[in-house]
């Protein structure tokens, strides 16, 4: 398949943007990444030899707490615009996507109708309630939401998920955006479980099947099924794996009630997947996955390091994202004891393990933790 010219890997649906989208896109993706890096190293020197050593002096010593650096830094004028222009940018990215999926929403629409029953499955059920922490903010600043439709068999939010964070991530999940799957697999189950085998996988809260694909590469021979609450990211992803020529079962499902029956899966995963819901449904997704695994059956829930792998103003960088980027989780899901929940969910404790695997994304600048993900891992 043919690459767009920042390297992002052609498909079906991918809301190519033409020559002048591409320009404003690449803008706001110099922008980001200008602020992400370099504007962040210069903020943390400024706090390291003049905002920490000032509290020290009145204080008796250095802030230990993301929340105290947090209010020091927020006085500080060039935090401020740091803090503003990666909003702006943030805004101004979804925008940017958003009137080049608009341009070309009909023929998208068209292609993915086109592509059910081509290969694997779709199956929507309109009763699925989509979860209150997902309703109550658009999660990314993105304008539809996971979730919102505008119209009859709609994947808006679909096109705008994969473009989007192609961008926001300034490549670095890879050309298909799927360094997370890719990662699980190669950093981790090929090295921890070479022979694997499984008949079925189940991916939870899939979006556009970024992460899912990968295991349908991989393991040729298993039924893959991926689940998510919202409609358009599904249409979407099946008519993106369809154009990859990769057979996944898409349904519209809830992780913390999937409806499948007990022992269904030798596999559960899922991929950031835990920060964008709340403690409650976490304990009820690792609850519904040992419920759903085979005996000797794995689970893998990748998520970002906790806060206990990074140094506090690392977390402070962290925690913008909370406050500023509508992710309302992403703080409090890097402090839950989450081997504590997998064994309240039914797993032996000695069968559940935190690891920290190797990935493609860098987080943030003087990050112990940048380059890796977490994983909760568990055998049934």
């Amino acid at each position: 398949m043919n690459r767009l010219a920042d390297g992002q890997l052609e498909h079906a649906v991918l809301a190519a943007p033409n020559v002048g989208e591409a320009y404003r896109q690449q803008e706001i993706w110099d922008l980001k990444t200008r602020l992400a890096y370099d504007v962040a190293a210069r903020i943390r020197q400024r706090y390291e030899t003049e905002i920490a050593p000032a509290y020290a002096r009145e204080h008796g010593a250095a802030p230990t707490s993301r929340h105290v650096i947090g209010e020091l830094m927020a006085e500080d004028p060039a935090t401020q615009m740091w803090s503003a222009l990666r909003r702006s940018g943030q805004e101004q990215m979804w925008a940017l996507v958003a009137d080049s999926t608009a341009r070309q929403l009909s023929r998208l629409t068209g292609v993915a109708g086109s592509l059910l029953g081509s290969t694997g499955s779709l199956t929507l059920d309109a009763s699925v309630q989509v979860p209150a922490y997902l309703q109550t903010v658009d999660i990314h600043c993105m304008p539809t939401g996971y979730y919102r439709e505008t119209g009859p068999d709609d994947l808006t939010a679909g096109a705008l998920y994969d473009r989007g964070v192609y961008i926001y991530a300034a490549g670095q999940l890879g050309a298909a955006n799927d360094d997370k799957g890719r990662s699980v697999i190669e950093h981790y189950l090929d090295v921890h479980h070479p022979g694997l085998a499984p008949a079925a996988i189940l991916d939870m809260g899939c979006s556009v099947g970024h992460s899912t694909l990968p295991y349908a590469e991989r393991y040729p021979e298993a039924e893959v099924h991926a689940i998510d609450v919202a409609a358009p990211m599904l249409r979407y992803a099946h008519a993106r794996a369809a154009s990859f020529g990769l057979p996944v079962h898409f349904a519209q499902r809830d992780a913390e009630a999937t409806g499948y029956a007990a022992g269904s899966f030798d596999l559960v995963v899922s991929h950031i997947l835990l920060h964008e819901t709340s403690t409650k449904a976490v304990q009820n997704i690792l609850t519904e996955s040992f419920r759903l695994l085979k005996p000797g059956g794995l689970m893998i829930h990748a998520e970002y390091p906790p806060f206990t792998t990074m140094d506090p103003f690392a977390q402070f960088l962290v925690e913008w994202d909370t406050t500023n980027n509508n992710e309302p989780f992403w703080s409090t899901v890097r402090t839950l004891d989450l081997e504590a929940m997998a064994a309240r969910a039914g797993f032996e404790p000695g069968q559940v393990s935190r690891e920290l695997i190797p990935t493609g994304r860098r987080l943030v600048t003087g990050q112990s933790s940048a380059g890796r993900i977490g994983l909760i891992v568990a055998r049934r």
